[in-house]
């Protein structure tokens, strides 16, 4: 009886120390906040070489996850379309950056503060006869190209997905200014920052002109998923503290 009582206090006594160490284990574990994105630079910057992600919205979002005691994972798929798809299914917790809209709102929860706010804003090919954009009603008729899933501005959104214009939708800005320069369309709408960083770097600037002033604002979020692991759940403590968090 006594070796049993023995046996049963040692096993007992391991067990606690398994338990204390994986406390212990736990309790310096960070949660890890998945992000999808796609490259858009100075935005969302992918290092050919090491893979490695930066850029402004990268790191506002960083910031905000160490100041609540969370690290981040960015998650950077081929195509804007599978980034969204991915945070809407919940294989990522969020994703940058992206437009609010109400019919988002089913699948994200958006944070309150916006990441930056990027100016939208029509291109023409340089030897275009149009200077200036002069409003919306400007565009009827004419043929637009923008990205596939990209959202420029609520009263130009809704303008040419009215009928109102010959609307192209590409994979991504390569292709919109492919198809701008060989003169399949006359227009293409996304970010100025984007699409100019994109122009320098290919060395086709030149070619290129942005017309002003810019469509309007176009401020840029981090989106929850709905569908985001229990760790940021709503009623947790970290993902309140996301919320509260200043870009």
């Amino acid at each position: 009886m006594t070796r049993k009582l023995l046996g049963t206090a040692a096993l007992l006594i391991a067990l606690l120390v398994l338990l204390t160490v994986a406390d212990e284990v736990f309790a310096d574990s960070r949660p890890i906040l998945k992000v999808s994105t796609i490259p858009l630079p100075p935005i969302v910057t992918i290092a050919p070489d090491t893979g490695h992600i930066s850029g402004l919205a990268v790191e506002s979002v960083r910031q905000m996850a160490q100041a609540c005691g969370a690290d981040v994972e960015f998650i950077a798929p081929p195509a804007w379309s599978r980034a969204l798809a991915m945070a809407r299914e919940g294989t990522t917790d969020a994703l940058i950056p992206t437009n609010f809209s109400q019919e988002r709102t089913e699948f994200f929860d958006f944070h309150p503060h916006a990441l930056l706010d990027l100016g939208p804003a029509l291109m023409v090919r340089a030897d275009s006869a149009v200077q200036d954009f002069l409003g919306l009603e400007q565009l009827r008729g004419r043929r637009i190209a923008i990205q596939q899933n990209i959202l420029i501005e609520p009263k130009f959104d809704a303008f040419i997905r009215s009928d109102a214009v010959d609307l192209i939708i590409r994979g991504n800005a390569k292709s919109l200014v492919a198809e701008l320069l060989t003169g399949r369309v006359e227009f293409i709408a996304d970010s100025k920052a984007v699409l100019e960083h994109y122009l320098g770097e290919t060395g086709v600037l030149k070619r290129v002109r942005t017309l002003e002033p810019p469509i309007g604002s176009a401020p840029q979020y981090l989106a929850f998923s709905k569908k985001r692991s229990l760790a940021f759940a709503a009623d947790t403590k970290l993902f309140k503290c996301l919320m509260a968090a200043k870009p």
